[in-house]
């Protein structure tokens, strides 16, 4: 039996605890999990800084800017898409391994690519809710985004209706949110010592290799950021909604993981 298993059902969310978790949850699974991130995060990345570098070098014009732009947001848009699907694989994954069980890549791809129309209207959604409540106070966004942050985990394992995850999500959330809060900071935090860290040695290949440098930054360090932001943030979201779920319901990894059989 796994330690979520035998964590006290009910209480306060513990932020140690869902740490421990995302931790020993990609440790246990890291191979599987980074081909699932190189797939729908790192190559997609590369790919992308490597076609935005070929548009940069042809020098700037005021029509390249425009179709600079649309490439931008398009690529955006695709990433972000691919995000979700990842998400979706590594919530599987993360539940399959709670539950005792190997995680499969195939398996899990195919959780996550089943569940794609739904969780890209979720991610509309809630992209534009949140993005308005930025635009008029900003802390409305905050209280949305930590409301809804297991919105996407409460589809892929509930199965429940586009609509109703937010209202799940936000009773999940709900008694708990500071502390959701409180672990999104440190999130962010380790985000930002992984760029720092990684800008650095993306900085010494710029003076090492001179002109070359920016190709090592855009194939390499740059993709390697975002394979390790999906995969700590994914992880870590699915962790948290494991233990939400064992907090308002008492329902352990076990009860979860049936879901997918």
């Amino acid at each position: 039996m796994t330690a979520a298993s035998t964590a006290a059902t009910g209480g306060a969310l513990d932020i140690g605890r869902v740490i421990q978790q995302l931790f020993q949850v990609l440790g246990r699974n890291f191979v599987p999990f980074v081909v699932l991130a190189l797939v729908l995060a790192g190559i997609p990345s590369a790919i992308f800084y490597w076609l935005q570098m070929r548009m940069v070098g042809g020098g700037v014009t005021a029509p390249d800017f425009g179709a600079r732009l649309t490439w931008g947001l398009v690529g955006g848009v695709v990433l972000a898409l691919a995000s979700l699907i990842l998400q979706a694989t590594i919530i599987h994954g993360t539940v399959s391994d709670l539950n005792g069980r190997r995680v499969s890549i195939a398996d899990s791809l195919r959780a996550g690519l089943y569940a794609f129309l739904p969780i890209l209207l979720i991610g509309i959604m809630m992209g534009l809710a949140i993005g308005l409540g930025f635009i008029l106070l900003v802390v409305p966004g905050v209280m949305l985004a930590i409301a809804w942050c297991v919105a996407v985990p409460v589809y892929v394992v509930e199965r429940r209706g586009i609509l109703d995850v937010f209202g799940r999500s936000a009773e999940l959330t709900r008694g708990n949110r500071w502390r959701i809060f409180g672990l999104a900071v440190i999130y962010l935090v380790a985000v930002i010592i992984i760029q720092m860290v990684l800008g650095m040695v993306g900085g010494v290949a710029n003076v090492t290799a001179g002109g070359g440098g920016s190709a090592v930054t855009s194939l390499f360090i740059l993709p390697v950021i975002q394979v390790a932001n999906a995969l700590i943030g994914a992880t870590g979201i699915a962790a948290l909604y494991v233990d939400l779920r064992q907090i308002k319901d008492g329902v352990g990894p076990e009860g979860l993981a049936a879901i997918f059989d």
